[in-house]
């Protein structure tokens, strides 16, 4: 019998890391440089293929695939493979606005 962490995901389009989750702008200050200018040059293209970043980014293919699987890994970028060839997408989220505390609205009325 295997445990569920044993088993992988049935025909998944995209392979994100569960535990990492979505991350915020805030956790790209904690990225070395180049990981952090990958991403926002990601992030301004709306994702890219393999061949799109090797090509920006002009550096040695095994430094910028393991930047990729590091990542990846994270939960920085999902790669979705349904597309071809497939695309690397940052996975990045907007913080939720603060809400308003009830009084404050009370005494605006």
């Amino acid at each position: 019998m295997t445990s569920p962490a044993e088993r992988e995901a049935p025909n998944s389009q995209h392979r994100p890391v569960a535990a990492a989750g979505p991350k915020t702008m805030t956790d790209l200050l904690a990225l070395a440089e180049p990981e952090r200018t990958l991403l926002n040059w990601l992030l301004r293209q709306r994702g890219a293929s393999l061949a799109e970043i090797m090509a920006h980014a002009q550096s040695e293919p095994a430094a910028i695939q393991a930047m990729l699987d590091n990542l990846t890994a994270t939960g920085f970028l999902i790669l979705y493979d349904d597309a071809a060839p497939p695309v690397f997408k940052p996975n990045l989220v907007s913080r939720k606005p603060r809400a308003m505390p009830e009084e404050l609205w009370e005494s605006v009325e």
